[in-house]
Protein backbone atom coordinates (compact mmCIF):
# COMPACT_ATOMS: atom_id res chain seq x y z
CA UNK A 1 0.00 0.00 0.00
CA UNK A 2 1.14 3.14 -1.02
CA UNK A 3 2.87 5.19 2.26
CA UNK A 4 -0.06 8.17 1.34
CA UNK A 5 -3.69 7.67 2.83
CA UNK A 6 -5.29 5.45 0.58
CA UNK A 7 -8.42 6.89 -0.94
CA UNK A 8 -11.40 4.98 -1.08
CA UNK A 9 -14.14 5.53 -2.94
CA UNK A 10 -17.55 3.59 -2.01
CA UNK A 11 -20.26 3.91 -4.99
CA UNK A 12 -23.68 3.52 -3.38
CA UNK A 13 -26.33 1.57 -5.60
CA UNK A 14 -29.91 1.49 -5.32
CA UNK A 15 -31.26 -1.76 -3.13
CA UNK A 16 -32.11 -2.07 0.33
CA UNK A 17 -28.53 -3.74 1.19
CA UNK A 18 -27.32 -0.13 1.08
CA UNK A 19 -27.94 0.70 4.74
CA UNK A 20 -25.00 -1.73 5.08
CA UNK A 21 -23.08 0.78 3.21
CA UNK A 22 -23.29 3.61 5.68
CA UNK A 23 -21.30 0.99 7.94
CA UNK A 24 -18.64 -0.04 5.79
CA UNK A 25 -17.91 3.45 5.08
CA UNK A 26 -17.35 4.10 8.74
CA UNK A 27 -15.20 1.00 9.17
CA UNK A 28 -13.16 2.41 6.50
CA UNK A 29 -12.86 5.70 7.89
CA UNK A 30 -11.62 3.76 11.09
CA UNK A 31 -9.19 2.02 9.44
CA UNK A 32 -7.60 5.57 8.56
CA UNK A 33 -8.97 5.09 4.78
CA UNK A 34 -9.74 8.99 2.54
CA UNK A 35 -13.50 7.46 2.34
CA UNK A 36 -15.70 9.73 -0.28
CA UNK A 37 -19.42 8.70 -1.71
CA UNK A 38 -20.84 8.85 -4.66
CA UNK A 39 -24.30 8.19 -4.74
CA UNK A 40 -26.80 6.75 -7.78
CA UNK A 41 -30.66 8.36 -7.84
CA UNK A 42 -31.92 5.27 -6.68
CA UNK A 43 -29.59 4.58 -3.81
CA UNK A 44 -31.15 8.10 -2.04
CA UNK A 45 -34.20 6.15 -2.02
CA UNK A 46 -33.07 4.22 0.84
CA UNK A 47 -30.57 5.95 2.83
CA UNK A 48 -30.12 10.01 2.78
CA UNK A 49 -26.77 11.51 1.32
CA UNK A 50 -26.85 13.26 4.82
CA UNK A 51 -26.75 9.89 6.61
CA UNK A 52 -23.02 9.26 4.61
CA UNK A 53 -22.46 12.78 5.57
CA UNK A 54 -22.76 12.45 9.15
CA UNK A 55 -20.55 9.88 9.50
CA UNK A 56 -17.91 11.55 6.41
CA UNK A 57 -17.87 14.99 7.71
CA UNK A 58 -17.67 15.49 3.70
CA UNK A 59 -20.16 16.35 1.26
CA UNK A 60 -21.78 13.10 -1.17
CA UNK A 61 -21.32 13.38 -4.81
CA UNK A 62 -25.24 12.76 -5.64
CA UNK A 63 -25.08 14.21 -8.89
CA UNK A 64 -22.93 13.86 -12.52
CA UNK A 65 -23.92 17.58 -13.37
CA UNK A 66 -21.11 20.71 -12.74
CA UNK A 67 -22.35 21.92 -9.42
CA UNK A 68 -23.43 25.42 -9.33
CA UNK A 69 -20.42 28.21 -8.95
CA UNK A 70 -18.15 25.10 -8.86
CA UNK A 71 -14.23 25.94 -8.10
CA UNK A 72 -12.94 22.94 -7.29
CA UNK A 73 -12.15 19.35 -9.50
CA UNK A 74 -15.03 17.43 -7.81
CA UNK A 75 -17.19 20.09 -8.06
CA UNK A 76 -16.78 20.79 -11.51
CA UNK A 77 -15.89 17.04 -12.37
CA UNK A 78 -18.30 14.96 -10.22
CA UNK A 79 -17.59 11.80 -12.49
CA UNK A 80 -13.61 12.11 -12.43
CA UNK A 81 -12.46 13.53 -8.94
CA UNK A 82 -12.30 11.78 -6.61
CA UNK A 83 -12.66 8.70 -9.19
CA UNK A 84 -9.45 9.64 -11.25
CA UNK A 85 -7.09 9.42 -7.63
CA UNK A 86 -9.12 6.93 -6.19
CA UNK A 87 -6.97 3.77 -4.65
CA UNK A 88 -10.33 1.57 -4.24
CA UNK A 89 -13.38 1.49 -5.27
CA UNK A 90 -16.24 -0.28 -4.10
CA UNK A 91 -19.41 -1.05 -5.50
CA UNK A 92 -22.17 -1.65 -3.43
CA UNK A 93 -24.63 -2.67 -3.24
CA UNK A 94 -23.56 -3.85 -6.78
CA UNK A 95 -27.07 -4.11 -8.09
CA UNK A 96 -27.95 -6.49 -11.41
CA UNK A 97 -28.94 -3.35 -12.95
CA UNK A 98 -25.52 -1.65 -11.90
CA UNK A 99 -23.51 -4.71 -12.43
CA UNK A 100 -24.54 -4.86 -16.34
CA UNK A 101 -23.85 -1.30 -17.33
CA UNK A 102 -20.47 -1.39 -16.01
CA UNK A 103 -19.65 -4.64 -17.20
CA UNK A 104 -20.96 -2.68 -20.94
CA UNK A 105 -18.71 0.40 -20.39
CA UNK A 106 -22.02 2.40 -19.71
CA UNK A 107 -21.87 5.94 -18.31
CA UNK A 108 -25.05 7.26 -18.14
CA UNK A 109 -25.11 7.87 -14.42
CA UNK A 110 -22.94 9.02 -11.43
CA UNK A 111 -21.93 5.87 -10.34
CA UNK A 112 -21.56 4.25 -13.78
CA UNK A 113 -19.54 6.97 -14.98
CA UNK A 114 -16.99 7.06 -12.00
CA UNK A 115 -16.70 3.79 -12.55
CA UNK A 116 -14.91 4.78 -16.41
CA UNK A 117 -13.03 6.96 -14.66
CA UNK A 118 -11.08 4.98 -12.10
CA UNK A 119 -7.65 5.06 -13.15
CA UNK A 120 -5.67 2.01 -14.41
CA UNK A 121 -3.96 1.03 -10.75
CA UNK A 122 -6.92 1.54 -8.83
CA UNK A 123 -8.34 -2.10 -6.75
CA UNK A 124 -12.38 -2.79 -8.29
CA UNK A 125 -14.31 -4.32 -5.71
CA UNK A 126 -18.30 -5.18 -5.97
CA UNK A 127 -20.82 -6.75 -3.57
CA UNK A 128 -23.61 -8.11 -5.40
CA UNK A 129 -26.79 -8.41 -3.61
CA UNK A 130 -30.34 -8.89 -5.30
CA UNK A 131 -33.15 -11.80 -5.45
CA UNK A 132 -31.53 -15.08 -5.45
CA UNK A 133 -33.54 -15.74 -9.01
CA UNK A 134 -32.39 -12.62 -10.47
CA UNK A 135 -28.47 -13.68 -9.16
CA UNK A 136 -28.91 -16.79 -11.04
CA UNK A 137 -30.01 -15.17 -14.74
CA UNK A 138 -27.41 -16.52 -17.18
CA UNK A 139 -27.43 -13.00 -18.18
CA UNK A 140 -26.39 -11.71 -15.06
CA UNK A 141 -23.87 -14.58 -14.11
CA UNK A 142 -22.90 -12.85 -17.57
CA UNK A 143 -22.06 -9.72 -16.61
CA UNK A 144 -20.49 -10.90 -13.49
CA UNK A 145 -18.06 -12.91 -15.29
CA UNK A 146 -17.35 -9.81 -17.44
CA UNK A 147 -16.82 -7.80 -14.67
CA UNK A 148 -13.87 -10.54 -13.20
CA UNK A 149 -12.41 -10.87 -16.17
CA UNK A 150 -12.04 -7.16 -15.97
CA UNK A 151 -10.33 -7.23 -13.21
CA UNK A 152 -12.78 -6.87 -10.39
CA UNK A 153 -12.51 -8.83 -7.32
CA UNK A 154 -16.21 -9.70 -6.48
CA UNK A 155 -16.81 -9.93 -2.32
CA UNK A 156 -20.29 -12.42 -1.56
CA UNK A 157 -22.50 -12.71 -2.10
CA UNK A 158 -23.73 -14.81 1.01
CA UNK A 159 -26.81 -16.82 1.76
CA UNK A 160 -29.58 -15.98 3.93
CA UNK A 161 -32.90 -14.23 4.34
CA UNK A 162 -33.46 -11.63 1.62
CA UNK A 163 -35.43 -8.28 2.27
CA UNK A 164 -37.66 -9.74 -0.51
CA UNK A 165 -39.14 -12.53 1.50
CA UNK A 166 -37.11 -15.77 0.09
CA UNK A 167 -33.90 -17.84 1.32
CA UNK A 168 -31.35 -18.22 -0.92
CA UNK A 169 -28.19 -16.57 -2.55
CA UNK A 170 -28.04 -13.11 -3.18
CA UNK A 171 -27.39 -11.34 0.40
CA UNK A 172 -24.80 -8.96 0.56
CA UNK A 173 -21.66 -9.78 2.37
CA UNK A 174 -21.56 -7.66 6.09
CA UNK A 175 -19.70 -4.63 6.33
CA UNK A 176 -16.70 -6.36 8.22
CA UNK A 177 -16.47 -8.91 5.69
CA UNK A 178 -15.79 -6.29 2.70
CA UNK A 179 -13.86 -4.35 4.76
CA UNK A 180 -11.46 -7.63 5.79
CA UNK A 181 -11.70 -8.71 1.92
CA UNK A 182 -10.65 -5.29 1.40
CA UNK A 183 -8.07 -5.04 3.74
CA UNK A 184 -6.40 -8.60 2.91
CA UNK A 185 -6.38 -7.33 -0.82
CA UNK A 186 -4.74 -4.53 -0.40
CA UNK A 187 -2.37 -6.01 1.86
CA UNK A 188 -0.97 -8.27 -1.09
CA UNK A 189 -0.58 -5.65 -3.42
CA UNK A 190 2.85 -5.11 -2.46
CA UNK A 191 4.10 -8.06 -1.97
CA UNK A 192 5.86 -8.38 -5.65
CA UNK A 193 7.01 -4.42 -5.28
CA UNK A 194 10.43 -3.93 -6.85
CA UNK A 195 10.22 -7.61 -8.40
CA UNK A 196 10.16 -8.34 -12.01
CA UNK A 197 7.76 -10.63 -13.62
CA UNK A 198 8.07 -12.19 -16.84
CA UNK A 199 5.13 -14.24 -18.49
CA UNK A 200 4.87 -15.88 -21.45
CA UNK A 201 1.37 -16.57 -22.75
CA UNK A 202 -1.38 -16.89 -25.81
CA UNK A 203 -0.52 -19.71 -28.09
CA UNK A 204 2.18 -19.60 -31.19
CA UNK A 205 1.35 -19.37 -35.16
CA UNK A 206 3.24 -21.83 -37.04
CA UNK A 207 2.79 -20.42 -40.36
CA UNK A 208 2.72 -23.24 -43.28
CA UNK A 209 2.94 -20.35 -45.76
CA UNK A 210 1.88 -16.64 -45.56
CA UNK A 211 -1.74 -17.10 -45.14
CA UNK A 212 -2.14 -20.55 -43.12
CA UNK A 213 -0.80 -21.76 -40.02
CA UNK A 214 -0.67 -24.52 -37.19
CA UNK A 215 -2.13 -22.97 -33.74
CA UNK A 216 -4.12 -24.00 -30.77
CA UNK A 217 -7.42 -22.52 -28.87
CA UNK A 218 -5.42 -20.63 -26.32
CA UNK A 219 -7.04 -17.04 -26.13
CA UNK A 220 -4.92 -15.39 -23.54
CA UNK A 221 -7.23 -14.91 -21.16
CA UNK A 222 -4.86 -16.77 -17.96
CA UNK A 223 -1.64 -14.68 -19.02
CA UNK A 224 -3.89 -11.58 -19.23
CA UNK A 225 -4.90 -12.68 -15.32
CA UNK A 226 -1.58 -13.15 -14.51
CA UNK A 227 0.10 -9.74 -15.87
CA UNK A 228 -3.27 -7.83 -14.09
CA UNK A 229 -2.87 -9.76 -10.76
CA UNK A 230 1.09 -9.21 -10.56
CA UNK A 231 1.06 -5.41 -11.23
CA UNK A 232 -1.55 -5.26 -8.86
CA UNK A 233 1.25 -6.68 -6.35
CA UNK A 234 3.45 -3.94 -7.07
CA UNK A 235 5.81 -5.87 -9.81
CA UNK A 236 7.08 -4.58 -13.07
CA UNK A 237 5.83 -7.05 -15.61
CA UNK A 238 6.72 -8.07 -19.18
CA UNK A 239 4.58 -10.24 -21.01
CA UNK A 240 5.80 -11.74 -24.36
CA UNK A 241 2.41 -13.17 -26.07
CA UNK A 242 1.87 -14.66 -29.21
CA UNK A 243 -1.60 -13.54 -31.28
CA UNK A 244 -4.55 -12.59 -29.21
CA UNK A 245 -7.73 -10.33 -29.40
CA UNK A 246 -6.65 -6.90 -27.48
CA UNK A 247 -9.52 -7.10 -25.47
CA UNK A 248 -7.55 -10.22 -23.52
CA UNK A 249 -4.74 -7.76 -23.43
CA UNK A 250 -3.56 -7.09 -19.51
CA UNK A 251 -3.71 -2.59 -18.69
CA UNK A 252 -1.44 -1.38 -16.34
CA UNK A 253 1.34 1.45 -16.31
CA UNK A 254 3.87 -1.36 -15.35
CA UNK A 255 2.57 -4.04 -17.79
CA UNK A 256 5.11 -3.83 -21.14
CA UNK A 257 3.93 -6.11 -23.86
CA UNK A 258 5.82 -8.00 -26.57
CA UNK A 259 3.89 -9.11 -29.12
CA UNK A 260 5.12 -12.42 -31.22
CA UNK A 261 4.03 -15.32 -33.47
CA UNK A 262 5.75 -18.31 -33.39
CA UNK A 263 7.53 -20.91 -30.59
CA UNK A 264 10.98 -19.39 -31.83
CA UNK A 265 10.08 -15.91 -31.71
CA UNK A 266 8.63 -16.36 -28.52
CA UNK A 267 11.79 -18.19 -27.30
CA UNK A 268 13.90 -15.29 -28.32
CA UNK A 269 12.16 -12.61 -27.05
CA UNK A 270 11.99 -14.33 -23.29
CA UNK A 271 15.38 -15.06 -23.54
CA UNK A 272 16.19 -11.48 -23.96
CA UNK A 273 14.14 -10.86 -20.74
CA UNK A 274 14.98 -14.14 -18.55
CA UNK A 275 18.17 -13.38 -17.05
CA UNK A 276 16.22 -9.86 -15.04
CA UNK A 277 13.52 -11.32 -14.09
CA UNK A 278 12.60 -12.54 -10.49
CA UNK A 279 9.63 -14.80 -11.46
CA UNK A 280 8.77 -16.22 -14.62
CA UNK A 281 5.59 -17.75 -15.37
CA UNK A 282 4.93 -19.85 -18.06
CA UNK A 283 1.29 -19.88 -18.96
CA UNK A 284 1.95 -19.82 -23.22
CA UNK A 285 0.03 -22.90 -25.40
CA UNK A 286 3.26 -22.50 -27.33
CA UNK A 287 2.60 -25.26 -31.02
CA UNK A 288 4.64 -28.36 -30.57
CA UNK A 289 5.20 -28.88 -34.26
CA UNK A 290 5.83 -25.91 -37.42
CA UNK A 291 6.36 -26.95 -40.76
CA UNK A 292 10.06 -27.76 -41.33
CA UNK A 293 9.76 -26.22 -44.77
CA UNK A 294 7.19 -23.15 -44.98
CA UNK A 295 6.34 -21.59 -48.24
CA UNK A 296 7.22 -18.41 -49.17
CA UNK A 297 4.00 -17.38 -51.25
CA UNK A 298 0.55 -18.91 -51.19
CA UNK A 299 -0.11 -21.93 -53.29
CA UNK A 300 -3.75 -22.66 -55.13
CA UNK A 301 -5.58 -25.28 -53.94
CA UNK A 302 -4.82 -28.63 -55.92
CA UNK A 303 -7.04 -31.92 -56.26
CA UNK A 304 -6.06 -35.06 -54.00
CA UNK A 305 -4.20 -35.14 -50.77
CA UNK A 306 -0.85 -33.20 -49.44
CA UNK A 307 1.78 -34.50 -46.75
CA UNK A 308 3.16 -31.88 -44.15
CA UNK A 309 6.78 -32.13 -43.02
CA UNK A 310 7.05 -30.86 -39.20
CA UNK A 311 9.39 -30.50 -37.21
CA UNK A 312 9.33 -30.01 -33.03
CA UNK A 313 9.63 -26.72 -31.84
CA UNK A 314 11.92 -25.75 -28.77
CA UNK A 315 10.93 -26.27 -25.56
CA UNK A 316 10.25 -22.79 -24.04
CA UNK A 317 10.54 -23.65 -20.44
CA UNK A 318 12.93 -26.32 -20.09
CA UNK A 319 15.61 -24.01 -22.57
CA UNK A 320 14.94 -21.06 -20.20
CA UNK A 321 15.04 -22.56 -16.92
CA UNK A 322 18.67 -24.51 -17.81
CA UNK A 323 19.77 -21.71 -17.13
CA UNK A 324 17.58 -20.55 -14.07
CA UNK A 325 19.62 -18.93 -11.28
CA UNK A 326 19.61 -19.21 -7.63
CA UNK A 327 16.83 -17.15 -6.22
CA UNK A 328 14.48 -17.30 -9.51
CA UNK A 329 11.05 -18.58 -9.40
CA UNK A 330 9.98 -20.51 -12.33
CA UNK A 331 6.01 -22.05 -12.32
CA UNK A 332 4.38 -23.66 -15.73
CA UNK A 333 0.87 -24.77 -16.84
CA UNK A 334 0.63 -28.61 -18.12
CA UNK A 335 -3.06 -28.93 -20.05
CA UNK A 336 -3.76 -32.58 -19.59
CA UNK A 337 -6.70 -34.82 -20.71
CA UNK A 338 -5.56 -38.32 -18.88
CA UNK A 339 -2.85 -39.36 -16.95
CA UNK A 340 -2.86 -35.90 -15.68
CA UNK A 341 -1.09 -35.74 -12.46
CA UNK A 342 1.68 -38.62 -13.46
CA UNK A 343 2.44 -36.32 -16.56
CA UNK A 344 2.02 -32.96 -14.50
CA UNK A 345 5.01 -34.28 -12.26
CA UNK A 346 7.01 -35.42 -15.12
CA UNK A 347 6.95 -31.62 -17.06
CA UNK A 348 7.78 -30.40 -13.76
CA UNK A 349 11.14 -32.21 -12.99
CA UNK A 350 12.16 -32.14 -17.06
CA UNK A 351 11.61 -28.63 -16.98
CA UNK A 352 13.33 -28.07 -13.85
CA UNK A 353 9.93 -25.68 -12.51
CA UNK A 354 9.32 -24.82 -9.16
CA UNK A 355 5.95 -25.38 -9.45
CA UNK A 356 3.57 -26.66 -12.20
CA UNK A 357 -0.60 -25.62 -12.30
CA UNK A 358 -2.83 -28.80 -13.99
CA UNK A 359 -6.04 -27.91 -15.68
CA UNK A 360 -7.56 -30.04 -18.67
CA UNK A 361 -8.71 -28.86 -22.52
CA UNK A 362 -11.92 -27.46 -20.90
CA UNK A 363 -9.81 -24.08 -20.34
CA UNK A 364 -8.59 -23.49 -23.60
CA UNK A 365 -10.65 -20.17 -24.28
CA UNK A 366 -12.92 -20.09 -21.33
CA UNK A 367 -13.24 -17.98 -18.68
CA UNK A 368 -12.77 -20.68 -15.71
CA UNK A 369 -11.73 -23.93 -15.20
CA UNK A 370 -10.71 -26.83 -12.53
CA UNK A 371 -7.37 -26.27 -11.46
CA UNK A 372 -4.48 -27.89 -9.13
CA UNK A 373 -1.37 -27.09 -8.22
CA UNK A 374 1.81 -29.61 -7.55
CA UNK A 375 5.27 -27.99 -5.97
CA UNK A 376 8.53 -28.95 -6.56
CA UNK A 377 10.26 -31.78 -4.15
CA UNK A 378 6.88 -32.22 -2.56
CA UNK A 379 4.06 -35.05 -2.64
CA UNK A 380 1.21 -32.65 -2.15
CA UNK A 381 -1.41 -32.28 -4.71
CA UNK A 382 -3.35 -28.93 -3.68
CA UNK A 383 -6.87 -29.08 -5.89
CA UNK A 384 -8.03 -25.40 -6.49
CA UNK A 385 -11.24 -26.39 -7.84
CA UNK A 386 -13.38 -24.74 -10.33
CA UNK A 387 -12.67 -21.06 -10.19
CA UNK A 388 -11.85 -18.32 -12.60
CA UNK A 389 -9.04 -17.24 -14.06
CA UNK A 390 -8.47 -14.07 -12.03
CA UNK A 391 -8.69 -16.80 -9.06
CA UNK A 392 -6.20 -18.48 -10.31
CA UNK A 393 -4.17 -16.10 -10.92
CA UNK A 394 -3.83 -14.85 -7.40
CA UNK A 395 -3.03 -18.10 -5.68
CA UNK A 396 -0.50 -18.65 -8.88
CA UNK A 397 1.11 -14.89 -7.47
CA UNK A 398 0.50 -16.42 -3.85
CA UNK A 399 2.71 -19.10 -4.73
CA UNK A 400 4.73 -16.82 -6.11
CA UNK A 401 4.88 -14.61 -3.41
CA UNK A 402 6.00 -17.00 -0.61
CA UNK A 403 8.64 -19.12 -3.22
CA UNK A 404 10.78 -15.23 -3.64
CA UNK A 405 10.29 -14.89 0.39
CA UNK A 406 11.98 -18.00 1.21
CA UNK A 407 14.98 -17.32 -0.83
Amino acid sequence: MKNKQPVALCAVCGGIAAYKAVEVVSLLRKKAFDVHVVMSRSAQQFVTPLTFQAVLGRRVITTIFTMPEGDTHEEIYPHLYPASTADLFILLPATANSIAKIACGMGDDLVCASALGLGPDCQRFFCPAMNTHMLRKPSVQKNIRTLVEQGWIQIGPGDGNLACGTTGTGRMSEPMDIVDAVGRSLSARETLSGKRVLILSGPTHEHLDPVRYISNASSGKMGKALAEAAAERGASVEMVTGPVPANHLPMGDTVHIHHVTSAADMLEKAGELFAGADAVLFAAAVADYTPADPRRTKDPKTPGDISLKLTSTPDIARTLCADKKPGQVAIGFALQDHEAEQRAREKLAQKHLDGIVLNATEAMGADAATYAYLAKGADAFAPWGAISKPDCARNILDQVVALLQDR
